[in-house]
C-alpha cells in the first residue's frame, strides 16, 4: 500500500505548483522537471515496500535495493521543493492566506524528508523501526502535503467557486492555531521514537523502564490534538459564512494567469467557460518585462 502516501500527497504537490507562482508573481521553475518527477515519483513508489520489512528476516540483498531505492524516491521530490523555491527567490511574494500554507508547506514537508533518511538507512532503521518515529515522519510528510496543501487551495479556488472571497482575519486565526498544534502534535514523537517507544502499544510503554522519561509527552500531544480540532472552527465558520456573507469580488482577484480565472466568470456557469477560450501564451507568465502588467493572461493576446 505504499503508493498510497504518494497518491494521498500528489494532489497536494500540484496545488502548491500553483500557489507559489501565483503568489510569486514569476514563472514556475523548472515547470518541465516538475512534471516529470511526478511520474518518477509514481514509478519508483511502487518499488518501496520492502522497506517496511527491514527488520522481518529479508535478504541482505533485498534490503540493500530497497533502501537504495528508498533514497532514490527522495529525488524527484527534491527536484520539486528545489524548484517551489527557485520560484520564490526574488519574487514579489504576496503574504496572504493561500501563500501561508505554501510557505508552510515547504518547511514542514522538506522536516519529514529528511526525518525519513533514517528511516531508509538499515542501521538506524533497526532501532526507529515501528517506533512513534515513524509516526512523526509519515505525518510531516502527509500533513503538511495533503491537509495544508488543502486548506491552500480552499482559500485559493473559493472566489472562484463561489464569487466570494474566504475573510484574511479568520484564514489567520484558522492557520497559526493549526500550524502550532501539528508541530506540537508530532514533533515530541521524534523524541519519544528515538527513546524506543513502540507505536503499537495502547498504553504508550508504561511496562517499559526505557519509555518512563518520555512518556509524558503523551498527556502534551493529546492535549495539542483537541486544541487542533477547535481550531479548526474559523475555518468551519470562514467557510460556511463566506459562501453567504462574504467580500464579492471580481473573477480574478488573485491576478492570476490560468484559464479558469481569466476566461470565466465567478463562480463558472455551465460548462465552465461561457464559450471556447483561444490560447495566446503559457499559464504561467508573470512578471514580463514587456507587459503593462506583471502578468498576462493566457486568453489575451501577445503584442509582437
Amino acid at each position: 500500500s505504499h503508493p498510497a502516501v504518494y497518491i494521498m500527497i500528489v494532489p497536494g504537490f500540484a496545488i502548491i505548483s500553483e500557489l507559489v507562482t501565483v503568489h510569486s508573481r514569476k514563472h514556475i521553475f523548472g515547470y518541465k522537471a516538475i512534471a516529470l518527477s511526478s511520474v518518477a515519483i509514481a514509478v519508483i513508489g511502487f518499488l518501496v515496500w520492502g522497506h517496511h520489512m527491514f527488520t522481518s528476516g529479508q535478504s541482505l540483498l533485498a534490503s540493500a535495493v530497497f533502501s537504495f531505492l528508498t533514497f532514490f524516491v527522495a529525488v524527484p521530490t527534491a527536484i520539486k521543493v528545489l524548484s517551489w523555491v527557485a520560484t520564490l527567490y526574488k519574487g514579489s511574494i504576496r503574504i496572504n492566506t493561500p501563500m501561508v500554507y505554501t510557505l508552510v508547506f515547504l518547511f514542514l514537508f522538506t522536516i519529514g524528508g529528511l526525518t525519513g533518511l533514517f528511516l531508509g538507512t538499515l542501521r538506524t532503521d533497526i532501532h526507529l523501526h515501528d517506533t512513534y518515529y515513524v509516526i512523526g515522519h509519515f505525518h510531516y510528510v502527509i500533513a503538511p502535503g495533503v491537509i495544508f496543501g488543502l486548506f491552500g487551495g480552499i482559500y485559493y479556488w473559493f472566489p472562484k467557486a463561489t464569487g466570494r472571497k474566504m475573510s484574511e482575519i479568520l484564514g489567520h486565526l484558522h492557520f497559526w492555531p493549526t500550524l502550532i498544534c501539528m508541530n506540537v502534535i508530532f514533533m515530541p514523537m521524534f523524541i519519544q521514537g528515538l527513546a524506543g517507544v513502540s507505536r503499537r502499544l495502547y498504553d504508550g510503554g508504561s511496562a517499559y523502564a526505557h519509555a518512563q522519561p518520555v512518556l509524558h509527552w503523551n498527556a502534551v500531544i493529546s492535549m495539542a490534538a483537541w486544541t487542533m480540532a477547535i481550531a479548526q472552527i474559523p475555518f468551519i465558520l470562514n467557510f460556511f459564512g463566506s459562501i453567504f456573507f462574504g467580500k464579492k469580488v471580481e473573477s480574478n482577484p488573485w491576478e492570476a494567469t490560468t484559464l479558469e480565472w481569466t476566461a470565466a466568470p465567478s463562480p463558472p456557469p455551465h460548462g465552465n467557460f461561457p464559450e471556447i477560450p483561444t490560447v495566446y501564451c503559457g499559464p504561467y507568465e508573470y512578471s514580463q518585462p514587456d507587459s503593462e502588467t506583471d502578468f498576462h493572461p493566457q486568453n489575451q493576446p501577445v503584442e509582437a
